[in-house]
């Protein structure tokens, strides 16, 4: 009996295991890539007055993330970030998976029940930004949404789903959006379950992205988003 249950074990664990796998890379064969662009920009991000490089980038990662990956899974997140910026171009072709699954809704089917996405993602968006800095905040903070550590929301239905997949809120109680919730009243309803846990719920001031972060890395991490010209604020 011992041997059976050690069996179903198995299978189960090997069946819930391969479904994440699955889960995890999407399916080609149903995606169409199409770029809506005549052309992509052929000139790099540039550094010329700014204040980011990767030592910036690694202590944001830490002080979002530590208390869920380990040193080695942050300093992946950094350098996948930084690969973002500095070479937009090789980010979506090294990472390709990873560029695709990190775009909101990717598998989600369009009107005609198709998927069709922009086969260099971050390249676009790079070609659309206007400055180096706005590119730079399109990266970091779809990346940090993606591992779990920021959020977005531009109404209060899309902010209470995207606030579920933030580490810090996994135990949180998410009430219904009610008819005259946006985004930050919404995230409002969150802040004492935050604060409970000695944590603090901001978003960007006059913007939709969001985090949670831990009360005594606020400030040190508020310094380095002003380097982005990012400014967060209690909802």
């Amino acid at each position: 009996m011992k041997k059976l249950y050690f069996f179903l074990f198995i299978l189960i664990t090997s069946a819930v295991g391969l479904q994440a796998q699955q889960e995890k890379t999407p399916d080609y064969t149903t995606i169409k890539f199409r770029s809506y662009l005549k052309e992509y920009k052929k000139k790099k991000p540039s550094f010329e007055g700014l204040k980011i490089d990767k030592e910036m980038v690694a202590d944001i990662v830490r002080l979002l993330g530590k208390s869920f990956y380990s040193i080695e899974e942050r300093e992946e997140i950094t350098e996948k970030i930084w690969l973002a910026f500095t070479n937009p171009k090789k980010f979506d072709f090294v990472h390709k998976d990873y560029a695709i699954r990190s775009l909101p809704n990717w598998s989600k089917p369009n009107f005609q029940g198709k998927i069709v996405l922009e086969p260099n993602p971050y390249l676009k968006d790079w070609t659309k930004a206007d400055t180096s800095l706005d590119y730079f905040k399109i990266a970091i903070h779809r990346i940090l949404t993606y591992e779990g550590l920021m959020g977005y929301g531009e109404d209060a239905q899309n902010t209470r789903k995207s606030a579920k997949k933030l580490k810090y809120a996994k135990r949180f109680q998410f009430r219904p959006v009610y008819t005259k919730d946006w985004t930050n009243s919404y995230l409002q309803s969150l802040v004492p379950q935050a604060a409970a846990k000695g944590n603090i719920l901001m978003v960007t001031d006059g913007n939709y992205q969001f985090m949670i972060v831990e009360a005594k890395k606020q400030s040190e991490l508020l310094e380095l988003f002003k380097r982005m010209r990012w400014r967060f604020i209690v909802p």
